[in-house]
């Protein structure tokens, strides 16, 4: 039987994955972090429970099951890094050099060296995700020229701060940013843009990099942005097609269509 491991975060991503590929006959193995991973994947996997900055014992725990192939997945916010970790040796060493270079992909990046050092192969993190990658056109009802305008606009200021690692979104209100996602991730951009703006509707661009690598941090929507969305008023959703994931895709277009949020794919 093909083995696949998932190194699992927050959220629905890992849980429909470790699906997909047990479906698909892979025996699948999880590295999960205590008060972060779903006990959900448990169904369909065998998992290992770390605390974060426990590289040795997750490392350890893949290759004692014969891993040599895995996706990253799910969220752990990047401010967890420094607030979360409990580092072991090894942690201690590639922390060191977060410090001097701790942007999200540098940080990424660093996690693939430790894991190539033990031949653990990091593979595309949509291999069994492809139906959740949001497509390009009308989602959830009709933009507007207008609307169009501002988000040909936006979209290409979006870009330019993915590019430079400080974040995957933006709002916009008449050609203005209002806000920029950084290390605290789309949701509290939202509710800033909601509490700048008191009410006033805006749109919400969200992208990937311009060479954005596949096996790291694809920008994700799910239920909750659109809820934060409705809250703050927000009225467009712009996201970026063939690389962006949305989970909880029926109820992501309910919660939209009843709350006249409309979605579409750059």
């Amino acid at each position: 039987m093909n083995k696949i491991g998932i190194i699992a975060g927050e959220g629905s991503l890992p849980v429909i994955a470790a699906r997909n590929a047990k479906e698909l006959g892979f025996d699948v193995f999880v590295v999960g972090f205590e008060g972060f991973t779903s006990k959900e994947i448990e169904n369909y996997s065998k998992v290992g429970y770390f605390k974060l900055g426990s590289v040795v014992k997750s490392i350890n725990f893949l290759k004692t099951n014969g891993v040599n192939k895995v996706i990253l997945l799910g969220k752990i916010e990047h401010m967890n890094i420094f607030r979360e970790i409990r580092p072991d040796f090894r942690a201690l060493r590639m922390i060191f050099k977060m410090r001097k270079d701790s942007k999200p992909m540098s940080v990424f990046r660093i996690i693939l060296e430790e894991l190539e050092k033990e031949k653990i192969e990091v593979i595309d993190s949509t291999v069994f995700i492809k139906d959740l990658i949001v497509p390009k056109g009308f989602i959830v009802g009709k933009i507007t020229d207008e609307e169009m305008k501002q988000i040909d606009y936006g979209y290409q200021i979006a870009k330019k701060i993915a590019d430079m690692d400080i974040g995957l979104a933006i709002t916009l209100k008449d050609f203005s940013v209002i806000s920029v996602e950084g290390i605290d991730g789309t949701d509290e951009c939202i509710k800033r843009t909601g509490s700048i703006l008191g009410g006033t509707p805006f749109i919400l661009i969200k992208v990937a990099r311009t060479n954005q690598d596949l096996r790291f941090d694809l920008p994700v929507v799910g239920k909750q942005t659109i809820i934060n969305m409705k809250n703050a008023k927000g009225k467009v959703i712009a996201l970026e097609s063939g690389k962006t994931i949305m989970v909880e895709k029926d109820e992501v277009l309910k919660i939209a269509e009843d709350s006249g949020i409309k979605i579409f794919g750059i």
